[in-house]
């Protein structure tokens, strides 16, 4: 008896890259609960909507840089009630169009680690925020990680 592979086709989608300035630490508790609770809650909503991505935020000048994937549609609608929640301001758009391919379809909504530490989504538990297993890295997920990571500090402000 021979077992038949499914083979995933990449299939293509719309993605939009955004940062933004964390109001967390001006905000009723502690930056890592506040963090818990939009991951809890991304996680959750993006499932039920087919989007993933991945959100990395600076702790020492308090920005986040996010990357969506999904419909136009979708990714639209939901960037729409991104831009009102009173959690950031100064959003700004870095990019967004056609991908051939997600680049983080496993994930909801992975939360990214800073230059410097190990490639591993980090987890909200109930104590705060933890690293998960490692995870290999692609080079095209690495090249969008490392833009991330770079609009959170100002670098490269051609956008």
């Amino acid at each position: 008896m021979s077992a038949t592979v499914a083979v995933q086709k990449a299939e293509p989608c719309y993605r939009l890259i955004y940062r933004s300035r964390s109001l967390l630490s001006e905000q009723p508790g502690d930056v890592d609960a506040g963090l818990s609770e939009i991951l809890r809650v991304a996680r959750s909503n993006n499932r039920k909507q087919n989007i993933t991505g991945a959100l990395m935020m600076y702790e020492h000048k308090d920005w986040f840089a996010q990357v969506l994937e999904g419909t136009e549609t979708e990714i639209n609608t939901l960037f729409e009630r991104i831009k009102k929640d009173p959690r950031h301001k100064s959003v700004e758009v870095v990019e967004t169009g056609d991908a051939p391919a997600r680049l983080f379809g496993k994930w909801a909504m992975a939360l990214i680690a800073e230059h410097g530490q190990p490639d591993a989504p980090l987890v909200a538990t109930a104590g705060g925020i933890s690293e998960a297993a490692p995870w290999q890295v692609t080079e095209d997920q690495e090249n969008v990680l490392t833009r991330l990571r770079d609009i959170t500090r100002g670098y490269g402000r051609s956008y």
